[in-house]
């Protein structure tokens, strides 16, 4: 037997025997029982999601990182030191400068570095087998799965089925936190992070200094696997904490401070020429676009860094971002399951509309850092992705935020109702018509 699969197994195993000791799983209000099932679950799910990629034409990012992953594996056994210390390479080529450039920056190829390391890392119990890594990947992720679960189940406690779809089922989250890649990195830490920011918002007393430290090293690793969701990240953060001090209606508070934080975004440039935020949304896209022409590419207005420009382009963004891609818009099947799943939501949002609860708790302040944290998101992705399949993955473990909150302040009995007495009616009209209709 091949060893990566006995040191895998290992693995597995006393995965299987601490996860329902460690305390912050246990403090989940879940049984040991379905605590393992969802585990199991998640695991199963990185071993699927591997099966599929890994079959996609022509070899995907996925499998590509892998096998970049397995090449500092190979050299971190013949060399740790410069394992270690091959960074200073981008350092001495590029400089430090170019925080938010996508390309040609030290930091731009940060992330991808550190990708492969953890990798590597991953590679000394797997030996750089791809669904291995993917099970063990999604290991990891599961925390951050079960950070939105604690948030969530104590905002809304009697919805519990609810909150575990939305945590652990919702299809594009599901497939793309379930192999190696930097959406899984960046939803764990987000998980943990705003665990530690709920946690913050609810009570009044020092946060920890644990607490502290989690919460400054989950920033730390967004911020360098993807550094423009720490802006969208901490503008929310700052929202949902000056609602929760000032006695205003909190719909005020989101649109006053997205207005305040709109204007510094395009003031940002005089400040600093390397910190010309609408610049560098403007590159970002052109980097995008530079990629070259792939299946689901879609064509896009000319993007200029100043207000008039972004005004313009804003329609085209959250069209984009939040209704494509449409259900008759690619004859592929892959693409027609994401357009099914956007299309939901869409019908989700709807039903909110019409058959919101009396007293439905959408004014939580977690759910008003929620709702700006997914608006800075959104905008961002609309801005600056022109192809489809790149928008569906970026924007796949944000839906959490929005889609939990519709579905638990939705009267589903009050819907389920008018279903009933208009089915019933339809059936009365059908008894007496005249049998020439029938």
């Amino acid at each position: 037997m091949r060893f990566e699969y006995v040191f895998a197994a290992v693995y597995f195993i006393v995965s299987f025997w601490l996860i329902g000791k460690i305390s912050f799983i246990k403090n989940a209000d879940l049984s040991v029982v379905q605590i393992r099932l969802l585990f199991a679950f998640k695991i199963t799910s990185g071993i699927a999601c591997a099966y599929y990629f890994g079959r996609l034409p022509p070899i995907g990012d996925y499998l590509n990182y892998n096998i970049e992953g397995n090449r500092q594996y190979n050299l971190l056994l013949l060399n740790p030191a410069l394992f270690f210390t091959d960074f200073k390479n981008d350092i001495s080529t590029y400089g430090i400068g170019g925080l938010f450039a996508s390309s040609n920056s030290f930091w731009a190829y940060l992330r991808f570095n550190l990708l492969y390391k953890f990798i590597a890392i991953l590679d000394l119990i797997t030996r750089g087998n791809f669904y291995l890594n993917s099970a063990m990947f999604s290991s990891i992720v599961f925390f951050g799965h079960i950070a939105f679960y604690r948030i969530y189940s104590q905002i809304y406690q009697c919805h519990r089925v609810i909150i575990l779809f939305t945590c652990f089922l919702l299809p594009s989250l599901l497939l793309y936190t379930s192999c190696v890649h930097k959406d899984g990195m960046v939803f764990l830490c987000t998980g943990i992070v705003c665990f530690i920011f709920f946690r913050f918002l609810a009570k009044t007393e020092t946060p920890r200094l644990s607490f502290v430290l989690f919460f400054l090293l989950g920033i730390a690793i967004i911020f360098l696997f993807r550094n423009y969701v720490v802006l969208a990240l901490i503008p929310a953060m700052l929202i949902a904490f000056i609602s929760k001090l000032l006695p205003y209606r909190k719909s005020r508070i989101l649109i006053t401070g997205h207005l305040f934080f709109a204007v510094l975004f395009f003031l940002s440039g005089n400040v600093n020429s390397s910190l010309n935020l609408p610049a560098a949304v403007v590159q970002r896209k052109a980097d995008f676009a530079a990629l070259g022409e792939a299946n689901t590419n879609i064509s896009t207005k000319e993007l200029l860094p100043n207000v008039g420009s972004f005004i313009n382009n804003l329609p085209q963004a959250i069209n984009h971002v939040l209704f494509r891609p449409y259900l008759w818009e690619f004859p592929m099947f892959g693409v027609f399951l994401t357009a099914l799943e956007i299309f939901l939501y869409q019908l989700i949002f709807v039903t909110f509309v019409f058959f919101r609860k009396k007293r439905a708790n959408v004014v939580n302040v977690f759910n008003l850092f929620g709702c700006s944290f997914f608006i800075n998101m959104m905008l961002i992705i609309g801005y600056t992705i022109p192809n489809i399949g790149a928008i569906v993955r970026y924007r796949s473990i944000f839906w959490i935020f929005i889609i939990c909150p519709l579905l638990c302040n939705t009267d589903w009995g009050k819907l389920l109702s008018l279903i009933t007495i208009k089915c019933k009616q339809l059936k009365k009209n059908c008894l007496h018509a005249p049998e020439d209709w029938r």
